[in-house]
């Protein structure tokens, strides 16, 4: 069961949730954009969802245009993942690419460049995660840097040390920085496990919380069972990371290495 934190009260104005993190087969996730809009329709009482695949908003715009087009009752705000050179950013409300591989500075300047929100993805990661994807700044960073929001509930297996370290940080930085809670699922029934809170029920709602900083979160708690369904699905999920940067490859955005590949440097933004 996930674990309450800082929710509002039932004599409270109508709060809704929203997950601000998750993941399609546009990049490295299990699930289509149907499928999550079906299953979040279906599944769960989330009223907001951000589909914020790995340097691509191409699963983004396909389930808002579905959304819209079949009158889907889930608002879908159009995100990417954007991989910095320190660390993973989430830039919401971005319609246009934003190129990866540049600093933490320059990639949130060209979130707000388009009118974006920018949140510091899964913020205290262990280092050691990078090479599975999971890359984050510091504190160092975190300082130095333009951020929207702070992302601190993140239902990834094992990151509850993590989450206690971006809680933390985020304690003492509220007054700059809006909490969010983002599940980055992978798979299907991971989506609604981190959870935005936010009075009113639309995007815009969601929007007008974060930028007055009044959000709230619910946190994923220890669940073995989300753990053994994320490791059955870590071969598939490996093999579409796989695909996904052989396709930034082939578009010129990463050269190509020994390794997984390093992103092309180049002049200015």
């Amino acid at each position: 069961m996930p674990i309450l934190y800082d929710v509002p009260t039932m004599t409270e104005d109508a709060w809704s949730a929203a997950d601000l993190h998750m993941h399609s087969t546009a990049s490295d996730g299990t699930a289509t954009p149907r499928e999550i809009l079906e299953w979040v329709r279906d599944e769960t009482d989330l009223a907001v969802i951000a589909i914020t695949d790995h340097n691509s908003n191409a699963g983004g715009l396909e389930a808002a245009r579905i959304a819209v087009d079949e009158g889907i009752p889930v608002d879908v705000i159009v995100g990417q993942e954007v991989e910095s050179k320190s660390g993973h950013i989430i830039g919401l409300w971005t319609p246009q690419l934003v190129r990866p591989g540049m600093s933490a500075c320059d990639t949130v300047e060209a979130i707000h460049d388009q009118g974006g929100f920018a949140i510091a993805a899964h913020p205290y990661a262990p280092r050691l995660w990078a090479k599975a994807g999971l890359d984050r700044g510091d504190t160092c960073t975190y300082d130095a840097t333009e951020y929207d929001g702070f992302e601190i509930a993140n239902s990834t297996p094992l990151l509850f040390v993590a989450n206690w370290w971006a809680r933390a940080y985020w304690r003492r930085n509220a007054h700059r920085l809006a909490c969010t809670g983002g599940s980055d699922a992978h798979i299907l029934s991971v989506i609604g496990t981190s959870r935005t809170l936010f009075p009113g029920s639309t995007a815009e709602d969601l929007r007008r919380a974060l930028e007055e900083r009044t959000t709230k979160v619910t946190l994923p708690g220890i669940s073995p069972r989300r753990n053994f369904r994320y490791a059955r699905r870590v071969p598939e999920i490996m093999a579409r990371d796989r695909d996904r940067k052989t396709r930034e490859i082939a578009a010129g955005i990463r050269e190509e290495s020994a390794g997984t590949g390093t992103f092309k440097r180049r002049s200015g933004r």
